[in-house]
């Protein structure tokens, strides 16, 4: 709002953003006196309890704080890990022709409430197979016959101790999509298997080659 005279007009407003009152005060030129170069202004700062004028009730209103989840400690999904267990195919290999191993069940995604969020988490496993025989590979979890995903051939007759060792990758995401950040130290667990490997068995067809006249 403006009050004028005759030789002043002074202009009373409000700054939103640092809920200041702008007090603006511009001297007119009179005849035979030199104008004011540049208007003069004065600020004062708010008290520190708001106290909006009628005019204006928004000014004085909260600003608007985004709460964020806290990070997400790997450790506290640990109950979640399905509990898995090692399957070979065939279940008695044999010298030089490959098996094929996997881990079932498959995990699946969840929901944890954490600090007033509900967070979906993913766990997806790394595994470190060992057939035994000193042969390694790294490889997911593989999947049933014909996949074949984890395969390996024995060359020799023995009883193997087939091992994987999985570690659980987790992953925390909002329901509005955010990720979360994920703490601490990485959740493995080992599972083992025994195989026996046996030898290809003979099959006699014939001795002898006869000729017929």
């Amino acid at each position: 709002m403006a009050q004028c005279t005759t030789s002043s007009c002074l202009t009373v407003s409000t700054d939103i953003d640092n809920s200041d009152v702008v007090a603006t005060v511009v001297k007119r030129a009179l005849a035979g006196m030199i104008r004011t170069p540049s208007p003069v202004i004065q600020i004062e700062n708010s008290p520190g309890r708001c106290q909006p004028p009628i005019d204006f009730p928004g000014i004085c209103t909260p600003p608007v704080v985004v709460r964020k989840p806290s990070p997400l400690a790997r450790e506290s999904v640990r109950e979640h890990i399905p509990d898995l267990a090692i399957t070979v195919e065939p279940r008695e290999a044999v010298v030089a022709i490959p098996i094929n191993a996997y881990l079932r069940p498959l995990p699946r995604p969840f929901v944890l409430s954490v600090g007033g969020f509900n967070l979906r988490i993913t766990l997806k496993p790394s595994v470190h197979w060992s057939f035994g025989d000193g042969a390694m590979r790294e490889a997911g979890l593989g999947d049933p016959y014909p996949a074949g995903l984890v395969v390996h051939s024995y060359r020799k007759v023995n009883l193997f101790l087939l091992s994987a060792q999985v570690m659980w990758n987790v992953f925390a995401e909002t329901s509005e999509g955010e990720m979360v950040e994920v703490i601490g130290d990485p959740i493995v667990v080992s599972y083992t298997s025994y195989i026996r490997v046996r030898s290809a068995r003979g099959h006699l067809i014939s001795t002898t080659s006869r000729s017929h006249s």
